[in-house]
């Protein structure tokens, strides 16, 4: 507790949390749009773009920060504060053949190829906590999501991925990539909470199909639905376990 958290954040101990939700995306301000509409009594923290407010009578905070070494810090300060579970919702790139835009990407452990996790006691592996991973999977299974379990890596750039690397991710086994799982849950590690990443599949890497590329209607209609529905994915894994 190397500073005043409390203060900092402007919580107080009876709105702790109980439940922190990450999103990695480019368009913030789209994603906390919908996101917060799911909270009541949302306001905004003193740290800008952490937002409070309840779900279901649970306390919630959501912060769609970009990147591993931004992921980590609402992670670092609720863990600190005792938030006792964190979720990390967002996109990926599929490694895989058969995964299609809008399935549903669960990792059971993360390959570290980012900086911040070092930071956190993170060494090749950063762990989700398993008896969540079975209830999201159990859960998105109901929603007739597509579900592919496995490792995915999560990396520190998003335009330097040449195909070496691509192909040697494929090659590994891993499901797909992201820039912020492994931090997110290696810090969830160090502050003793539990940790989940739930991923949509959006660019196909071994086909070399970007994000910025359009997809036909149906995927691009599939592919949205499921990111709409990873925050209530995440706040019924999590809360109502």
């Amino acid at each position: 507790m190397d500073q005043d958290w409390w203060h900092v954040t402007g919580l107080v101990p009876a709105d702790l949390p109980e439940l922190l939700v990450v999103e990695g995306s480019w368009w913030r301000r789209d994603r906390e749009a919908q996101r917060l509409a799911y909270l009541d009594s949302v306001r905004e923290l003193g740290a800008p773009d952490w937002w409070w407010g309840r779900w279901r009578g649970h306390p919630v905070v959501y912060a769609c920060v970009y990147g591993a070494a931004r992921t980590v810090e609402p992670v670092h300060i609720l863990g600190q504060l005792g938030t006792p579970a964190v979720a990390q919702i967002g996109s990926c790139g599929g490694l895989q053949r058969g995964i299609q835009p809008g399935d549903l990407v669960l990792a059971d452990r993360v390959r570290v190829a980012e900086g911040a996790s070092g930071h956190y006691g993170g060494g090749d592996w950063a762990r989700a906590t398993p008896g969540l991973v079975d209830r999201a999977q159990q859960l998105a299974s109901g929603r007739g999501l597509a579900v592919h379990r496995g490792e995915t890596v999560t990396t520190e750039v998003l335009l330097r991925q040449p195909p070496e690397l691509v192909h040697a991710w494929s090659s590994a086994g891993y499901l797909g990539v992201d820039m912020e799982s492994s931090a997110t849950l290696s810090a969830a590690t160090w502050a003793g909470m539990s940790g989940l990443t739930l991923l949509h599949a959006w660019d196909d890497l071994l086909a070399g199909r970007s994000w910025t590329d359009p997809l036909p209607e149906s995927d691009a209609a599939r592919r949205s639905a499921t990111e709409a529905a990873l925050f209530e994915l995440a706040l019924e894994t999590c809360l109502e376990a």
